[in-house]
Order: structure tokens, then C-alpha cells, then sequence
């Protein structure tokens, strides 16, 4: 035969993509029924979602009970791949989400309370939900009264140890009244700006426990902006600061805590453990300055056009942090004296 004619048919084409909190893989929702229009569900808007399945990828998990539930969206009411999955819905559609971290997937309502596999793939329906009111078409009152309830189920799931459910809370508010000079009503327009400040400050102690210590400088930085004087966030960013080893920085504001509020415990704590820091960071600074002026002269004299080499030095001794600010501390003319006698010695 001169040759085969095959013939290939596309028979269903899914949309896969990370819809994960901090966009890192550990969520994949791929489509397998298109749902209706555009809308899917808000904070606070309610929704009946169908859990058909979950599985470890090819078994059905231990304990499972297939549910119908009624949430509402964003008040941490399911497991926080739930939560996550229903905001990334249309009404009908249908989807499987693929979870990596086990313990977003501990759901008690579907018998799923202590999950034991490596990954939990889920099999999920939205019914219907009730669209809620966008934010945008909110009048003054309602807004406020919104974002008091967001940073309310905020502090809840904080304590809880949800922190990427509590985070998007703060940051739903923050965000909202990012701009709030169209206000007409003065007491709403400083109820707001109460409300950002405090969602400011969340924010960061919800970055401190993440360990994402620049994100929660930032956060601290967006409340002092507008009031210099606010302990908690100059605390906050201090161990934020403490965390970047910023020690210099970290001293500053935990004194600054201080003066404002003498019988700070905590921030007389942080300053000594940045006292300490600084300390170990001078010590590092002054021997390694110390050997880069002892290396200094010696070595053979590299022919014309070659740079010469400073000496030979350890790999720590290469490594070691260098703060050009702290250079005033360093015993210059002890280590100039030393050379000298080194000099006269040879001659």
C-alpha cells in the first residue's frame, strides 16, 4: 500500500490552571463542564456546591461521604481548598481539583477530617449561588459595614491558623478603601480609614507568621504612612525588620515602641535580641576587615596590565557579610599599625 490516512477527532478539549492562594501548583482545577455566563461566587454570597469524589488520585479516600453543600462563600465555613475552589466556579460547572497539600483538604463534613494521602483530587459540582452585591455599586454605609464583617471573619480565621483565608480577608478590605477620598459622609470616610489601617496591620502579622517578612514591612509602611505614631505597627515592622536582619532598623523602631509605650515588654525583648544581632554582624564586619589589611602587600607583583590578588581567604571569609555603614567601627589605625611593624620587620 502507498500509505494509512488516520483520522483524529477532538473530542473534549480541558482548561487546566493553578488556582492555588499563592499561585505555587499546589491547586489545579481542570474543567470538565463548562458552567453558565461569566459570574462566580463573591465574599459572602451563598452557594451549594456538590462533592462527588475524592480520591488519592485512583482510590477513593478513606472515610469519604459524597456532600451537597451550602456555604457561605469566603467565612471559612469548609476547608480552605473548598473555599478556594467554589470562588474559581461558574453556576454548573464541573471540575476536578487536584490538591498537593493534604491539609487544605481536611474537610470533617465529608468524613475527610485527618487525610493520610499524598494529594487529594476532588470531584466538584457548583449548583447555583446567589450573586452578592459588588462592591463597586455599595453605597458609603453598606462598604463599611461589609469591610467590618471581612476584617471580623479575618480575625477569626487567624486565630484558627488559616492564614491565607484570613490574608485574603484583609487584603479584600484593604484594598477597597485604597482610595476613599470620594466619601461624602466625614464619618463614614474616617470609619474606613480605621478599617484600612487596621486590615494594614493584620496583613503584616498574617506575613510575620508567613515568614514573608519584606511583604509585611510593606504592610507596616502602608499604615505609618498615614499615622507615624501607631505602636503596633512600628512593633510589627520592627520584627519584620528583625527578620530581614536588619538589626540597625529593627533598634530604631523597637525604641521608638518604647518611648510611646514604656511598659512594652515585647519590644524591650526584640531590642535586645536585635542588640544582640547587630552585635554578631560588627564582630563579622571587624574580621573580615581586619584580614582583607592583613593580606593587604602580600603576594607576588603581578606583572603590568594583571590585577593583583588580595590573599588567600577561606570561603567564610569570602561570604561574610560586608555593612559599608558600620565601617566607622572598625579599628583602622590598629590594623594601619600593625602593617607597619609587619613592614619593618621584612626590611
Amino acid at each position: 500500500a502507498d500509505g494509512a490516512v488516520v483520522t483524529i477527532s477532538l473530542l473534549q478539549l480541558f482548561e487546566t490552571r493553578d488556582v492555588s492562594f499563592n499561585k505555587d501548583r499546589s491547586m489545579i482545577k481542570k474543567r470538565i463542564r463548562d458552567g453558565e455566563g461569566y459570574e462566580t461566587p463573591k465574599d459572602l454570597a451563598k452557594a451549594k456546591m456538590s462533592v462527588e469524589a475524592a480520591t488519592d488520585g485512583s482510590s477513593t479516600l478513606a472515610g469519604f461521604c459524597a456532600q451537597t453543600l451550602e456555604i457561605t462563600v469566603g467565612n471559612g465555613e469548609v476547608c480552605d481548598a473548598l473555599e478556594c475552589a467554589v470562588c474559581e466556579m461558574k453556576k454548573g460547572e464541573r471540575a476536578i481539583f487536584t490538591v498537593t497539600n493534604p491539609a487544605a483538604a481536611a474537610e470533617e463534613k465529608l468524613g475527610l477530617k485527618d487525610v493520610k494521602a499524598d494529594k487529594v483530587v476532588f470531584t466538584l459540582e457548583l449548583i447555583e449561588f446567589e450573586k452578592s452585591k459588588d462592591t463597586w455599586s455599595m453605597s458609603e454605609e453598606e462598604k463599611v459595614e461589609f469591610a467590618n464583617s471581612r476584617k471580623e471573619v479575618g480575625s477569626q480565621l487567624f486565630k484558627a491558623g488559616r492564614l491565607q483565608m484570613a490574608l485574603g480577608r484583609y487584603k479584600k478590605v484593604a484594598d477597597m478603601f485604597s482610595y476613599i477620598d470620594n466619601f461624602k459622609e466625614e464619618n463614614n470616610k474616617v470609619k474606613a480609614k480605621v478599617l484600612k489601617q487596621a486590615c494594614d496591620a493584620n496583613k503584616a502579622a498574617v506575613y510575620l507568621k508567613l515568614k514573608d517578612f519584606t511583604e509585611a514591612k510593606n504592610s507596616c509602611n502602608a499604615v505609618l504612612k498615614e499615622d507615624t505614631q501607631n505602636v503596633k505597627a512600628t512593633y510589627r515592622r520592627a520584627q519584620a525588620e528583625l527578620g530581614l536582619k536588619n538589626f540597625s532598623d529593627c533598634i530604631r523602631d523597637c525604641k521608638k515602641v518604647v518611648e510611646l509605650d514604656p511598659p512594652n515588654k515585647e519590644a524591650r525583648a526584640l531590642l535586645k535580641q536585635a542588640q544582640a544581632g547587630q552585635k554578631e554582624e560588627d564582630k563579622k564586619a571587624k574580621g573580615l576587615f581586619a584580614n582583607m589589611c592583613k593580606a593587604l602587600g602580600k603576594g607576588p607583583i603581578p606583572e603590568p596590565g594583571k590585577s593583583a590578588s588580595l590573599g588567600n581567604f577561606s570561603d567564610d571569609e569570602e561570604d561574610a557579610p560586608m555593612d559599608v555603614a558600620e565601617e566607622k567601627d572598625v579599628p583602622m589605625e590598629d590594623a594601619a599599625e600593625e602593617k607597619q611593624e609587619e613592614v619593618a620587620k621584612e626590611e
